[in-house]
């Protein structure tokens, strides 16, 4: 190991090698204490004000207030800080969830991933144990009744614990922070029983009738809307008031309900450009809309003859471009001239 010093001023670096011993470094307010064993640094011990944290590396690290023990991470042998792999690598005491405190254990995977997490209250009353190979969390409150189900997805598990993020949001549970995927099924319970918030996210956005704090509300793509405008039959929607919805993000979801087939034998649109089996690049255009021209494409499907029409970026002005995009090639290589050669399409 070498010790070196940076900021001493001009001739009082320090550069000077060290075997075997012990640093101290103090700068007023820190005391860092290193120990070294053959040059290689095998432990460090950080001293402030209200906390202590002892580093040994390949083995843990500890975070102490005073005599009591808040946080341990447990380091897979003969490296540095690795996760240690099929065992207990983190407990972390004391986190303060629903106005009472418990200890969190985090679990790896055989190959050092992070695994599963469970956190317990100091009462006893086991909050939850989340597993990434699980499709439903169970999260119960201090008084062992149930405070939520999330299903429909795989629990997300990471450093970042999920009780760390439900106590940060107690009044809006961000949902996707801690399950993977993007639909899920969601129940909120005030006291074990009776649900005050229930719904689903599909595409990680609200969806249809949702209960919210005992009351019904209605969401098209993550939009509220009125309960009319919901359960009425989009055969009755004027296309025209369609295009001239503010909102981008409910008028997307408004003509996908209407259809954008059914939508082309209701408005003008003109024709871009076409293919040698029927297939048509379209341009509506209407005026005092937020779209000032949404293009369609009208594509013809080989084996049995139907006709699909799909909404493209407005920047396609080819059919071949727009047919691309579908396929999923990235707009900025279309418009350089990257296409996909098709030997045949089914």
């Amino acid at each position: 190991m070498y010790l070196i010093s940076r900021y001493g001023g001009r001739c009082r670096g320090i550069y000077t090698r060290i075997d075997d011993g012990v640093i101290n470094v103090r700068n007023g307010r820190d005391h860092v204490h290193v120990k070294v064993r053959n040059g290689i640094v095998i432990e460090e011990t950080t001293k402030k004000k209200s906390s202590r944290t002892i580093l040994r590396y390949g083995r843990d690290l500890t975070v102490k207030m005073g005599k009591r023990i808040i946080w341990q991470e447990f380091f897979e042998p003969n490296t540095l800080r690795s996760l240690k792999k099929d065992s207990l690598w983190k407990k972390q005491y004391g986190i303060s969830l629903c106005g009472s405190k418990g200890t969190l254990e985090c679990y790896s995977t055989s190959n050092g991933a992070f695994g599963r997490e469970i956190f317990t209250y100091d009462n006893g009353i086991k909050c939850y144990c989340a597993a990434r190979w699980q499709k439903k969390l169970v999260v119960y409150r201090p008084n062992g009744k149930l405070w939520m189900v999330i299903k429909g997805s795989k629990v997300h598990v990471s450093r970042y614990s999920i009780v760390e993020q439900l106590a940060k949001k107690n009044g809006n549970i961000d949902v996707w922070r801690f399950m993977d995927g993007q639909n899920w099924d969601m129940t909120v319970y005030e006291d074990g029983t009776t649900a005050v918030t229930q719904g689903s996210f599909k595409a990680s956005q609200k969806e249809g009738r949702w209960l919210e704090n005992g009351r019904t509300r209605y969401y098209m793509s993550g939009v509220k809307v009125s309960r009319c405008l919901y359960e009425e039959n989009p055969e009755k929607w004027n296309p025209h008031e369609l295009l001239r919805v503010p909102n981008a993000q409910l008028r997307c979801s408004l003509l996908s309900k209407f259809g954008y087939d059914k939508l082309l034998t209701k408005v003008e649109s003109k024709i871009l450009d076409s293919s040698y089996d029927g297939g048509q690049l379209l341009e509506i255009t209407a005026d005092k809309t937020p779209d000032k021209a949404m293009h369609l494409i009208k594509v013809i499907c080989p084996s049995t003859g139907q006709a699909y029409v799909l909404r493209v970026p407005p920047d396609m002005k080819k059919f071949e471009q727009a047919r691309q995009w579908t396929f999923g090639l990235r707009q900025e290589s279309i418009m350089k001239g990257s296409l996909l050669d098709l030997v045949k399409e089914t």
